[in-house]
């Protein structure tokens, strides 16, 4: 089977190690002609949960990318969702599927701008819970990984799900379905974890103190911050309709390994262990995670009438510190996305 991949970084450099470990075709789309001269002369390296160099074509041209195959992986950053959907739109053919890794909102984003070609060209749009694949890339063409044992996939319309799970469960065993968009979008945690510790640790982070995200970093405070968060996560999904996991228990299903309380979970997962802190604030954990993550709590939470004090609290010092447009940024949403 054909994959096209979306991305050239360290997600997409996984996937294709990944998906080309198990015999599929992989053609990575990136916009650095560097990066696909890189992957097209010495492929891709992988250590961790996959081991090997493993052969990919690479691309700059979304034309190229969209003929290559009917399977279209997206595994770029939340902030790039919009603009791939409108460049990717015209090039798509009738019956094509379209998967964005790591959700945050992205399914919705591609039904906005793909608006009525979606179901005129008969496309599939989906999205996963979570990233399937924790990965680091040193340099272009090499990744350490390691790869989830379970997370939820959902299309946009429920009932085109499990075709898409059936085509490509040889592929992806770890995938099940889950009942809509609003459950992989909302039952994504990474946000809710990410942005405290960064947050807490931003003096850390701004004088280039090397420091382990989560063994240095998640303090007992840290922690009590994110499930105060994560309950008005959990209390904006049930006013939309969806009952979905709190962090610990979406983090005790990624892993085998299980822990009684997040502070464990998070500092003696031995995936997570290794993991150091950013070098900038000028980092997805904070440019993706707070306009795609824990703002969308807050602006969906006013459309129903849901208080959110915690998260309110966490976007002012936010706005504060980095300015209105990370918390403003992001896809906006009206009552009627939500609505059939």
């Amino acid at each position: 089977m054909r994959f096209t991949i979306i991305g050239g970084g360290r997600t997409g450099q996984a996937a294709a190690a990944y998906l080309t470990s198990k015999g599929a075709e992989c053609l990575i789309k990136t916009r650095d002609a560097g990066k696909a001269a890189i992957f097209n002369q010495h492929g891709i390296t992988a250590e961790g949960g996959i081991n090997g160099n493993f052969k990919v074509r690479a691309t700059t041209d979304m034309q190229e990318a969209a003929d290559f195959s009917d399977m279209i992986l997206v595994m770029t950053v939340a902030n790039a969702h919009k603009e791939v959907a409108g460049q990717l739109g015209p090039c798509l053919k009738q019956d094509q599927k379209i998967l964005i890794f790591n959700s945050n909102w992205g399914a919705l984003e591609f039904k906005q701008v793909l608006g009525d070609s979606r179901k005129l060209r008969n496309l599939i749009v989906a999205e996963t819970g979570a990233q399937l694949f924790v990965a680091s890339s040193e340099e272009t063409g090499r990744v350490n990984m390691s790869v989830k044992a379970k997370i939820t996939v959902s299309a946009v319309e429920p009932e085109d799900t499990q075709p898409l799970l059936d085509c490509i469960k040889e592929y992806f065993p770890q995938f099940e379905k889950g009942s809509s968009i609003i459950e992989t979008t909302m039952s994504t945690t990474n946000p809710v974890i990410h942005v405290p510790i960064t947050l807490l640790n931003a003096a850390r982070i701004e004088n280039a103190q090397p420091f382990l995200f989560y063994g240095d970093g998640a303090s007992k405070e840290a922690v009590q911050l994110i499930e105060n968060v994560d309950r008005e996560r959990i209390a904006v999904a049930k006013a939309l309709g969806c009952e979905i996991d709190d962090v610990l228990t979406g983090i005790n299903r990624f892993w085998e390994k299980k822990h009684d309380n997040l502070f464990d979970a998070l500092t003696k997962n031995s995936t997570y262990l290794h993991a150091k802190g950013p070098g900038t604030l000028e980092h997805r954990y904070i440019t993706e995670d707070v306009p795609y993550g824990i703002a969308p709590i807050a602006k969906i939470g006013r459309l129903f009438g849901i208080e959110t004090p915690y998260t309110d609290a966490l976007l002012g010092i936010l706005g504060c510190i980095f300015g209105t447009d990370v918390v403003n940024g992001g896809i906006e949403f009206r009552r009627e996305d939500f609505e059939g």
